[in-house]
């Protein structure tokens, strides 16, 4: 993120921390993101990723930002959905995803997606899908950041058109991340262009490790951050985190489930987590750091 790109006079508190966090890669502050599948919310019961209550729920644990993956509706709107589309149970309610049996969400127009109802009410309250509009009003009211990812399939410039106007519309263009599971350059290069100085994250699943030549590649195509998957831990070396230091990047991780994990990870040097396990909040790490 280039200070070309980020004018002092307009940034917020908050927008100056985020900003803070990736000038300065080497030193020792955790960005803690929300996952956003369904989960066990503490014994609850099941709460839906990616609907309204999940991120109101993050804003009570604490969390740095929110994880959202968009998909485009048949008439242009953005929905959140971890998915490609929804499975329905015989009454027509939205139950866990069946990859052999699914309406895709880009066969749907919005007025029919908005009234969806998730198969299992939380707190008592019916849970409906979530549009980008909605996060990013919260990310905006609440001072946290939005980790977007471009999940289309294939991606599809129109869903970058969108996101875009919506960030500028909440005026999230400094809390913005976007995030690529398949690190596709023509994605960074096609939101580069319609908004410059937004930060990406190149997420890798879990047979990728890291090395200097991922790190290289990565900084070269526009990245500022690498997501590996706790089964890599081991490639996060001290030597490779100075190296990834020195060309910007930070080094995160995803499928972390307990606090013993999580101190691993921070003792490795990762600093930055996509959270699904919510007893592993910003309050855990920071006695972790402590």
């Amino acid at each position: 993120m280039s200070e070309s790109n980020i004018s002092q006079s307009t940034l917020s508190p908050a927008d100056e921390t985020f900003k803070a966090y990736f000038d300065k890669p080497f030193e020792r502050k955790i960005m803690n993101i929300e996952y956003s599948v369904l989960s066990n919310f503490h014994g609850q019961g099941f709460l839906a990723g990616n609907t309204e209550m999940h991120f109101r729920k993050g804003i009570e644990e604490g969390f740095n930002g929110f994880k959202a993956d968009m998909r485009l509706s048949s008439d242009g709107v953005i929905v959140l959905c971890h998915d490609a589309g929804y499975t329905f149970t015989p009454d027509g309610k939205i139950a866990t995803f069946n990859q052999d049996n699914y309406t895709p969400i880009h066969d749907m127009p919005f007025s029919k997606i908005r009234d969806l109802e998730f198969e299992h009410p939380f707190e008592g309250q019916i849970l409906h899908p979530c549009t980008l509009d909605t996060m990013l009003a919260l990310c905006e009211k609440f001072d946290v950041a939005a980790y977007l990812t471009l999940r289309a399939e294939p991606w599809r410039a129109e869903t970058a058109q969108r996101m875009v106007e919506h960030i500028r519309a909440h005026k999230m263009e400094h809390r913005t991340i976007i995030n690529l599971y398949t690190g596709v350059k023509e994605a960074v290069d096609c939101v580069s262009a319609l908004l410059p100085g937004l930060v990406y994250c190149n997420t890798k699943y879990p047979d990728v490790q890291l090395t200097t030549e991922l790190i290289d590649s990565s900084a070269a195509d526009g990245y500022k951050i690498i997501c590996l998957n706790n089964h890599q831990l081991a490639t996060v070396t001290p030597e490779k985190l100075q190296y990834a230091a020195s060309k910007g990047i930070r080094i995160w991780t995803w499928g972390v489930s307990n606090k013993a994990e999580c101190a691993a990870h921070i003792a490795q040097g990762v600093t930055g987590f996509q959270m699904c396990t919510r007893n592993v909040t910003n309050a855990v790490i920071a006695d972790i750091l402590q």
